[in-house]
């Protein structure tokens, strides 16, 4: 980047903290959101507000930079290409969002038209990863990368940022890095519950997430989290047993089906989530049902 300046659309959980990170590192923020109550909290640390993505792209210098946080899908595609109506060749977007792989190579193919680079960045860590430093999987044109390689690296961790590649790499990075996020998610829970159901009753479970955490080889942040959850309603009470995916799990076991990738662990973790959402479970009634007729077992009513 030429300047420190840069323009973020999407004020999310995510996008807004991702703005207070840039704006703590001295970078000059424009910021445009649909709903006013982020952009008025941002604008209240010091970033200038936009009320049009249009009026985002007009306020910033040329050579341009625009972060795109945004929902996946045509959320972020037809907000790049609004923004691309008025940004110019030399200029650069950033599609930080959780986007499909495939959409961020045809949108890099339609920004290329106009000279526009166009970056995926898959950015891991959550919203407090945003505001102190993100784990973030880049690809897209080599050039464009090193331009903005600074302030990658500045929302980073120290060595939390990466060039993967080609346009569409860091999303595909991403994508699996979220389905293998699924599968320890799965293990996790699946632990813990035996513990809880097995023979010793009463055993702290928040203690043993906390133990783990300390020297062994499961340690890490999803047992930190899983730790701080318990902590706070050691029987999850408050929680509901539905699971929602966002979509990265499903692409990643599709593509592993279109290569030819054994993906046993992680498409379980995922049917386990499709499985959370049925009180009917129509499945389960037919296991059921065959186990009476073939064998006479018999079948509990409801």
């Amino acid at each position: 980047m030429l300047n420190k300046e840069i323009g973020v659309a999407g004020l999310g959980k995510m996008g807004k903290n991702l703005v207070f990170q840039m704006l703590s590192k001295g970078y000059a923020v424009a910021a445009y959101n649909r709903s006013p109550e982020p952009l008025a909290e941002v604008v209240t640390k010091g970033a200038r507000p936009a009320s049009t993505i249009k009026e985002l792209v007009e306020s910033l210098k040329p050579p341009r930079t625009v972060w795109f946080m945004l929902t996946a899908g045509d959320a972020t595609t037809q907000a790049v290409l609004e923004a691309a109506k008025y940004l110019e060749s030399g200029d650069t977007v950033i599609d930080g969002g959780n986007s499909h792989y495939k959409e961020s190579i045809i949108l890099s193919g339609e920004l290329s038209k106009k000279g526009i680079s166009c970056l995926d960045a898959g950015c891991s860590g959550g919203p407090s990863g945003a505001l102190n430093g993100m784990c973030i999987m880049v690809g897209g044109d080599k050039k464009a990368f090193e331009a903005h390689e600074q302030l990658l690296r500045d929302l980073s961790v120290p060595d939390g940022c990466l060039y993967t590649g080609p346009s569409g790499s860091g999303h595909f990075v991403k994508m699996v890095h979220n389905a293998i996020e699924y599968g320890m998610m799965e293990s996790i829970g699946e632990g813990l519950e035996l513990v809880q159901e097995g023979p010793y009753k009463n055993v702290d479970l928040a203690a043993v997430c906390r133990l783990w955490n300390n020297g062994s080889v499961i340690r890490g942040y999803l047992a930190q989290l899983a730790a701080r959850a318990l902590e706070k309603d050691p029987k999850l009470s408050a929680v509901a047993p539905y699971v929602e995916d966002n979509g990265e799990g499903r692409w990643a076991v599709q593509t592993a089906v279109e290569y030819g990738v054994p993906f046993n662990a992680i498409s379980s973790s995922l049917y386990e989530r499709f499985s959370s959402r049925s009180d009917n479970k129509y499945g389960k009634r037919v296991l059921a049902a065959l186990r009476h007729e073939f064998g006479g077992h018999e079948v509990r009513k409801e």
